[in-house]
């Protein structure tokens, strides 16, 4: 029998993540016992998020949901993580964790969106998206690429366990986001794409 001389990483109960990242200066991910650092958002990232917030927000003024950017918490029980999605939409009563006074996580989107990066491309995928396709009352799970101009769209069906994609990839593709109709060149507004060209027009 082998001993595993390796060290092992720190384990966190979710009470120590919220009480550590109360106080941090940078964001981080808590991942069922681990604490994960946020990554670097290039320039494309930012100005696709911050059409999101234009867009959308304007979209949803007068209805009963709130669209939020990144810094906002979600936390998802099923798994035991939270994360900082890149723009998420709510609906309608929203469900808190609320850890203390100061510090809460939202629980129940109706849509999430991650701006795709190197770094994070896979996680995004595949281990963000077994988690998050968990919750109850996600309608539609949108990953957009930061250096072309493509768009996945995973739609729940009736059928709760299945989700129907849709991928666009033309600057004047409609994408419909909840309720909110948009198009990619609205989307990729301002951002240097392969060609060098800022997506201005």
């Amino acid at each position: 029998m082998s001993i595993n001389t390796q060290p092992q990483p720190n384990k966190y109960s979710l009470e120590e993540y919220f009480e550590m990242e109360y106080k941090a200066l940078t964001r981080h991910e808590y991942h069922d016992g681990s604490i994960v650092e946020m990554a670097y958002a290039s320039d494309n990232h930012e100005l696709i998020v911050a059409n999101l917030m234009r867009l959308l927000g304007n979209c949803l003024l007068g209805t009963d949901c709130l669209v939020y950017p990144s810094n906002r918490m979600l936390y998802v029980p099923a798994c035991n993580k939270v994360f900082y999605p890149d723009a998420s939409i709510y609906c309608g009563k929203k469900e808190v964790y609320q850890y203390s006074e100061n510090m809460t996580a939202l629980m129940n989107p109706s849509v999430l969106i991650e701006v795709l990066s190197p770094s994070t491309e896979r996680d995004d995928k595949n281990k963000k998206w077994r988690c998050y396709k968990k919750i109850e009352n996600l309608k539609q799970y949108v990953l957009i690429a930061q250096d072309e101009m493509y768009i996945k769209i995973l739609n729940r069906t009736e059928n709760a366990e299945e989700w129907l994609q849709i991928e666009k990839d033309n600057k004047s593709d409609i994408l419909k986001i909840g309720n909110c109709e948009i198009t990619l060149k609205d989307i990729y507004l301002n951002t240097e794409l392969p060609t060098g060209e800022p997506n201005s027009d």
